[in-house]
């Protein structure tokens, strides 16, 4: 009874462990199914929990918990889940580093979690043979593959999977990404024989792929055939060449996406591979170039009867018209394949010139593929030498015509502003295309203001040469103007006729710019205005009527817009100019300066006229310190200039800056032509006009007083003058002049007379005074004066601060003798 009762004993005992196996069992059941349908929800919620913990201290249990979640998600799962690139970096970095005791846990489980998103051999592989690597992980693995030292092992199997004909298609095609993305990043760890393997594979893919289609996979009757499975061309005919990009079908192989994967990735695999095998230092250049061409030679040929098939099937009229756009892209894409080709093997310009050449002329008036036709420009522009070809008429019929018609197509205008950047020494030094179609250029600006100012910036300087800087400097001054026609233009119907609108205005005064625009008397002001090709003369003499027609487009956002950039653009002009200009170019600039700092568009609520005229005035005085010889050669200009009472008000700035460049440069000492006579010459325009400043001061009601700085600088400016003594010292005006010397003083006098009852402005009165006194004293001492207010060029150099000799330290010691109490 005893041994039956401890046998029930054990069978119950028995009993109970199978159940809670079996309990066990089903939990672990329960969980593997909750894995394994775990949504890509749960799985980015779960890797956000993760990524919040992951180097908290306080919440290490936490992401311990989590990462087993993560884990078992991992091993139970079918298929990739994707997994933040953040959160990959981090886990690598974690086991790539030197962690304490306290992390152990949490460095084997990201070692595991690694380990079962990228199956390998050993922890330093990032590719298994058997099994291809997970998509998510390629671009860390390009990141990370260099420091974990694997790079180069992975770069020779992803080699094997491509060439291998064992693999199917998405692992064939994440090993050829796997490589392009290496190559971009590593060029160096590339090797001449995986090169040359791979190109020989993808010039394969490239010209083998089946003319015949996929079953349809979705058909119910297995052994149903439809009535044709051959590809089609575009316009739907059925194909009789092998297969491209742009054959039609309903279901595709995987040897034609292949083909397809292989087009669209085949220049950027040319373009660096050939940068890696160029930049080998073991070889001469000579043998370089050989050995690139010798490397990439199978797969330059079969891209060059490739892209001429894509030319051959773009010709046909697409069935469905969306297909054009296909067309078009495939195009430009195939063009910009053979100009590296090119590149890479030049004995096979000839035979690709002679097709480019014909492509451009079948396709040269559709406007349609301007991006084709421009990257056929860029193909000229590298190979035209080597063919002895001159296409120059094609840079017109571009950057004339193309450019005149399609500047609003903001796809264009990048690629132009890209085209010419990349291309900025070629187009400088070797074609003048710069400067003869600068005006169509600034339209892409004009247009596009807020888009394209940067890099103007770095164009501009390559617009200007000593025919087209005057010009360029007249066409930036009224760029707002040029956004206003384009915008009118744009407005106009183009079917409407000239005479339908001008008719209805008659001899009624035009007010309406978009009427104006279409009148006959306006129309030649806007062609100038939106001309395409420089060289048409400096500016227009109808300025002002211009400025007139335009009125009502000032308030216009891209008007206002495009004004703002004018002071960045002319602050570029200004420092190429200063550098770079000779004596001749300066005086003619100088009378430039003063005809458009009172002729200028108005833009008030961006303050155009204000900015403008403030660069005006900084870079008059820079361009006569720089050149003064133009006070000489244009003294008939600038004392008309300072003859004009309204100048003196409206362009206070100008005026000041320039009455003080004459009296700082009328010196022999800066120009050998200043004359004692020029110098008598300008005195007495300057005395005239501080008589009449004086007046106004005190007579002129307060909105039409000029300020007491424009007297300052008067007063100042006439007590300099010639110096007949040939001191080394720039003498004031007077002090130049000795003669001149009680004149001077005797006008400076009459001046502090007048302001020193003047109520009307008793601050600005007592500077003037005080002012005109201190000038009086010191031409009371020609010699004194001539040292003090004229010091030589060597104060710039500190000479003056540290001899014991110069004047502020004899001065100092002077003081020192005359006042000790005040040491």
């Amino acid at each position: 009874m005893l041994i039956s009762y401890f046998r029930f004993i054990l069978l119950e005992v028995r009993l109970f462990k199978l159940k809670l196996y079996r309990m066990a069992l089903s939990a672990v059941e329960n969980l593997q199914h909750q894995a394994r349908n775990a949504s890509q929800e749960d799985i980015d919620k779960l890797c956000k929990n993760i990524t919040d913990t992951f180097h908290v201290a306080e919440k290490t249990s936490e992401c311990l918990g989590y990462l087993r979640s993560l884990f078992f998600i991992l091993q139970a799962s079918d298929e990739e889940p994707c997994i933040p690139q953040e959160l990959l970096v981090a886990m690598v970095t974690a086991v790539g580093s030197t962690w304490d005791r306290q992390n152990t846990r949490q460095c084997a489980l990201c070692q595991q979690i690694i380990s079962e998103l990228l199956p390998r051999e050993d922890s330093n592989v990032l590719f298994d043979e058997a099994k291809p690597v997970n998509k998510n992980l390629l671009p860390f693995c390009l990141i990370q593959g260099k420091r974990l030292g694997c790079l180069e092992r992975s770069f020779n199997t992803a080699v094997k999977w491509v060439i291998s004909q064992g693999f199917d298609f998405e692992s064939q095609k994440k090993a050829f990404s796997f490589l392009v993305g290496v190559v971009t990043l590593h060029k160096e760890i590339v090797a001449e024989d995986c090169v040359r393997d791979t190109s020989n594979r993808i010039s394969k893919w490239l010209m083998n792929a089946s003319l015949q289609q996929a079953p349809n996979p979705y058909t119910l009757n297995p052994f149903r055939k439809d009535k044709s499975n051959a590809m089609t061309e575009i316009d739907g005919t059925p194909s009789r060449n092998f297969f491209t990009v742009l054959n039609i079908g309903k279901y595709y192989t995987d040897d034609q996406f292949l083909n397809i994967y292989s087009f669209s990735l085949v220049y950027q695999w040319l373009y660096y591979t050939q940068q890696a095998l160029s930049e080998d230092s073991d070889h001469s250049k000579s043998s370089q170039v050989a050995m690139v061409t010798q490397v990439f030679e199978a797969l330059v040929t079969k891209t060059i009867d490739y892209c001429f098939r894509v030319f051959d099937q773009c010709e046909r009229k697409p069935k469905v018209q969306s297909d054009a756009e296909v067309q078009t892209a495939c195009l430009s894409e195939a063009v910009k394949i053979l100009d590296l080709v090119c590149s890479i093997d030049e004995a096979q310009v000839p035979r690709v010139y002679q097709e480019v050449k014909r492509l451009y002329t079948r396709i040269s008036q559709n406007a349609a593929l301007s991006t084709v036709n421009l990257q056929i420009l860029q193909f000229f522009l590298n190979h035209s030498a080597v063919v002895v070809h001159d296409p120059g008429e094609a840079y017109e019929m571009f950057f004339k015509q193309v450019l005149s018609q399609r500047f609003q197509d903001p796809g264009l205008a990048f690629d132009v502003i890209r085209f010419t950047l990349d291309n900025l020494e070629t187009l400088s030094y070797k074609t003048n295309i710069l400067s003869k179609y600068f005006p169509n250029f600034l339209k892409l600006l004009a247009w596009h203001p807020r888009t394209f100012l940067t890099e103007f910036v770095d164009i501009l300087p390559a617009f200007m040469s000593p025919t087209t800087s005057m010009e360029i400097f007249h066409t930036l001054l009224d760029l707002p103007c040029m956004t206003a026609a384009l915008e009118i233009l744009e407005k106009v119907p183009k079917t409407e006729s000239q005479t339908s609108v001008t008719s209805s205005l008659g001899d009624v005064e035009v007010s309406v710019s978009t009427g104006a625009s279409q009148n006959p008397l306006y129309r030649p002001l806007f062609n100038f205005i939106t001309r395409a090709e420089g060289g048409c003369g400096d500016t227009i003499s109808r300025l002002s009527t211009l400025y007139q027609v335009l009125q009502d487009m000032k308030i216009n956002p891209r008007v206002r817009v495009c004004g703002q950039t004018v002071p960045c653009l002319l602050r570029v002009w200004f420092s190429v100019v200063l550098e770079e200009a000779g004596d001749d170019f300066a005086s003619q600039l100088l009378l430039v300066f003063l005809e458009r700092s009172g002729l200028l568009y108005d833009i008030p609520d961006i303050g155009y006229q204000l900015d403008v005229r403030r660069l005006l005035s900084e870079n008059l005085v820079c361009l006569i310190k720089k050149y003064p010889v133009v006070v000489v050669s244009q003294y008939s200009e600038i004392t008309d200039f300072l003859a004009i009472s309204r100048n003196i008000t409206e362009l206070e700035n100008i005026f000041s800056n320039l009455v003080w460049a004459v009296g700082e440069f009328c010196s022999v000492q800066c120009h050998a032509g200043c004359s004692a006579n020029l110098t008598g010459q300008y005195y007495v325009t300057l005395e005239a006009l501080i008589y009449e400043v004086s007046a106004n001061l005190t007579s002129a009601a307060p909105q039409e007083r000029s300020s007491p700085k424009v007297m300052s600088v008067l007063m100042s400016a006439v007590a300099k003058g010639h110096n007949y003594g040939g001191t080394n010292h720039r003498s004031w005006l007077a002090t130049r002049c000795q003669d001149l010397i009680p004149r001077a003083i005797l006008c400076l006098t009459k001046v502090a007379k007048q302001h020193v009852n003047n109520s009307d402005d008793q601050e600005g009165a007592a500077i003037l005074v005080s002012r005109a006194q201190e000038l009086i004293n010191l031409l009371k001492l020609p010699n004194f004066a001539s040292l003090v207010l004229n010091p030589t060029q060597d104060i710039d150099t500190g000479r003056w601060h540290r001899d014991n000799m110069s004047l502020p330290i004899v001065l100092r010691r002077t003081h020192r003798l005359l006042c000790p109490s005040e040491k």
